[in-house]
């Protein structure tokens, strides 16, 4: 493409992206993808030619989130042209295609070509749409992994996303993201290792390895290879950066697993393991494999080889037919265990799942108060976790600064951590914890000759 014609095409493009940890690693990759041909990424909406939204679908509050922002931009910047990738775009394509200014539709596979698919509009003009993934069955055929270029760098972050895996076989009963992401599909190790080194050596200091289900990862590959065997590759084949594992399922903390977590310092003491909800007769409802006792087995095994974990949580309120006395279950078991933090979510049903046709909705008062009685429990449990950590010599990385200068740094047990005086580049340093702060704690550099206590 010549320089005249490149001049005379859409070329400034900004990104919005909605949901988890996964799609932040896709719209990274994407922004590289846009970058290498020729695009300018903005970060001012009102000035873009072309804006992308990447979608999630695992709530219509998310989903509803998602239009709202497309209408906003279609108001205040009509000029824009808006391509609506992702999750949603697989299950609800249709909310977006009628909305003002929406002129590109990619599904969670089709998304990666964005960059030369944008090339082209500009080339032949405006109105083109690109058939989602949904309305051809691509995302249910998915059977590997795509090949991906490497992440160089993830922009603006100490903490850089690292997607193993994508995809889900699980069929649990309220959840939308296996119509929506398709089959377990896990990533090469050589190429994890290849991106992982590339962005160690672009100063990036610790890798969140992430995906839909990333205790499956390595059970489709030719050569099976276990989570495990992945984690031990990359430490082998690294030197500084450290690791974090994203959300696992309760059954697949295996021993190898939980050796690692207590034995190598490169791998935070961090486990986000979902439980959704506390009552066996409802996980049975929602199609979930383990029982509360067999959660609580797990967790007595993290908490028995592993000093002052971050744990943390997802939970389920409102599920359908979810009696008084199973809230309770709910309640009471989740009291019982060590969680430092808890994601809490209102059912969301979803058209396609099983438990969109259930009976016996939750009244949205109860609903309220339910959700009110477990944030009460929630912060109770992060407050005395954070107290309880006055003394310990955490292990750091400085992510950004708050506006007064003051540095905010995340230890390896994922929490936050606020110091004054420390640096927001080097690497990793160790910082004293004294008492809670805002939403973490407030620590100090150690000094000489300090006992405090080690991890």
């Amino acid at each position: 493409m010549t320089e005249g014609l490149m001049s005379g095409l859409s070329r400034r493009i900004f990104f919005n992206t909605f949901g988890c940890k996964t799609n932040q690693y896709d719209s990274a990759l994407l922004k590289q993808s846009v970058e290498e041909e020729g695009f300018v990424i903005t970060e001012d909406f009102s000035s873009a030619d072309w804006v992308v939204v990447n979608t999630c679908a695992v709530t219509r509050r998310g989903e509803d989130k998602a239009c709202q922002w497309v209408r906003r931009v279609g108001r205040e910047h009509p000029g824009a042209k808006i391509a609506v990738v992702g999750c949603s775009v697989e299950v609800s394509a249709g909310r977006f295609s009628r909305l003002p200014g929406v002129r590109l539709l990619l599904g969670t596979e089709e998304k990666f070509r964005l960059g030369r698919i944008l090339t082209g509009l500009d080339e032949t003009g405006p109105g083109y749409q690109v058939e989602p993934a949904c309305q051809s069955g691509l995302a249910s055929r998915l059977e590997r992994y795509p090949s991906t270029p490497v992440l160089r760098a993830h922009v603006g972050r100490a903490r850089a996303f690292v997607k193993i895996q994508d995809g889900c076989d699980n069929r649990c009963t309220y959840c939308i993201v296996p119509f929506a992401r398709g089959p377990s599909r896990s990533r090469l190790p050589d190429e994890i290792v290849r991106e992982v080194k590339t962005l160690e050596e672009a100063g990036h200091c610790e890798a969140v390895l992430t995906g839909i289900h990333i205790g499956r990862y390595g059970s489709d590959l030719p050569r099976p290879l276990a989570l495990a065997s992945l984690v031990e590759k990359l430490l082998n084949q690294t030197s500084a950066i450290r690791f974090r594992l994203s959300s696992l399922e309760v059954g697949e903390l295996d021993q190898r697993l939980l050796e690692l977590l207590s034995g190598e310092r490169r791998l935070c003491r961090h486990l986000h393991i979902p439980l959704q909800h506390g009552s066996a007769g409802v996980l049975r409802r929602m199609g979930r494999t383990y029982t509360p006792q067999h959660y609580r087995e797990a967790i007595d095994k993290v908490t028995g080889r592993i000093h002052s974990p971050g744990l943390g949580t997802d939970i389920i309120v409102g599920f359908p037919g979810e009696t008084r006395e199973e809230f309770e279950e709910c309640f009471n078991f989740i009291a019982s265990l060590p969680f430092t933090y808890m994601h809490i979510f209102p059912y969301s049903p979803r058209p396609g799942t099983q438990a969109a046709e259930f009976d016996n909705r939750i009244p949205k008062n109860i609903l309220r108060e339910r959700i009110k009685v477990l944030h009460e429990v929630s912060d109770r449990k992060k407050n005395s976790f954070l107290e309880g950590l006055a003394g310990s010599r955490l292990r750091v990385i400085g992510e950004s600064r708050l506006g007064s200068g003051i540095a905010v740094c995340r230890a390896d047990n994922y929490v936050r951590v606020y110091c004054r005086e420390c640096p927001l580049s080097g690497g990793f340093f160790d910082l004293v914890a004294e008492n809670p702060w805002r939403d973490g704690v407030w620590g100090s550099l150690p000094h000489e000759g300090a006992s405090a206590q080690d991890r």
